[in-house]
């Protein structure tokens, strides 16, 4: 018999069915300050690092890392019904035991995070547990225009290779470029497109100096973001409260942006040989 349903006699002839709801992930209280209690967390550092989820089988469930462990961990209490994904839920509530581990700087840290993502590729990860394989961007210069073209494969003159995740990051430095280069431009003048979370195979743009544009670029995808940040930081300020907030965290993750350009990448041959040999 279904454990879900039960039978309710009201007549001698029909049973009436009744379902049993789930028990709810989630009381007034969230498990995690039940579990570990406030002190836990004003014990976590505020510095950068990485943090570690572990189930009560001991299984490693989850990598994050964050500038700051107190704020980020801590965060996690706050996790409810109706306003996280259902994957965060399940998550938080087979939280035992946190575990984490310092580190020098927010660049290290995400580094760090890396590398035990590829080692460890925990259930609840997502992003970043595959190498995957490498891009190339390939550019276009006109008149007034550029366009862009991101390609599996190396061409003449192509930047790359580039890592597996760097459509992602690509998104962030192009709208920071393209902002330099059209600072009078508001959100709502930028491509449609370009305002996604990962840049488009192929997108054109509109640019004063497209020679510059692409010199700015192939410097930053190096990792030397110096002239670009101190650019932005010399623009005037948006005037809506909208705006500056985008702005500003597009800055905060433009600073912590890494290196694009790799020297090496693993193919999907590569990734299909780790996940047997893991296995």
């Amino acid at each position: 018999m279904n454990p879900a349903l039960q039978l309710d006699a009201v007549s001698d002839s029909e049973p009436v069915r009744t379902r049993t709801l789930q028990p709810k992930l989630f009381h007034l209280e969230n498990p995690l300050t039940v579990r570990f209690g406030n002190d836990f967390f004003r014990s976590v550092p505020e510095g950068p690092g990485v943090y570690f989820f572990h189930g009560s089988d001991g299984q490693l469930l989850y990598i994050g890392q964050s500038s700051n462990l107190r704020a980020r961990l801590g965060s996690y209490r706050h996790v409810g019904e109706g306003k996280h994904p259902r994957r965060t839920l399940r998550l938080v509530a087979r939280i035992a035991r946190i575990e984490w581990r310092e580190c020098a700087s927010p660049v290290a840290a995400i580094e760090e995070e890396s590398r035990l993502l590829l080692e460890h590729r925990p259930p609840f990860n997502r992003a970043g547990v595959w190498k995957g394989d490498p891009w190339w961007l390939t550019v276009e210069v006109e008149t007034s225009h550029l366009t862009l073209r991101l390609q599996r494969e190396a061409t003449p003159a192509s930047l790359g290779p580039l890592s597996p995740a760097a459509r992602h990051r690509l998104s962030t430095l192009i709208r920071a470029l393209l902002r330099l280069a059209n600072p009078d431009w508001r959100l709502s003048d930028f491509p449609r497109g370009l305002m996604a979370s990962a840049l488009p195979r192929e997108c054109r743009l509109l640019v004063p100096s497209p020679s510059k544009f692409v010199e700015g670029l192939t410097v930053a995808i190096a990792g030397d973001l110096a002239a670009l940040l101190a650019g932005l930081d010399a623009l005037r300020s948006p005037a809506s409260v909208t705006e500056q907030t985008f702005w500003q965290e597009e800055r905060e993750t433009l600073a912590k942006l890494r290196p694009l350009i790799v020297d090496s990448v693993a193919t999907t041959t590569d990734r299909e040989l780790k996940g047997s040999h893991h296995e």
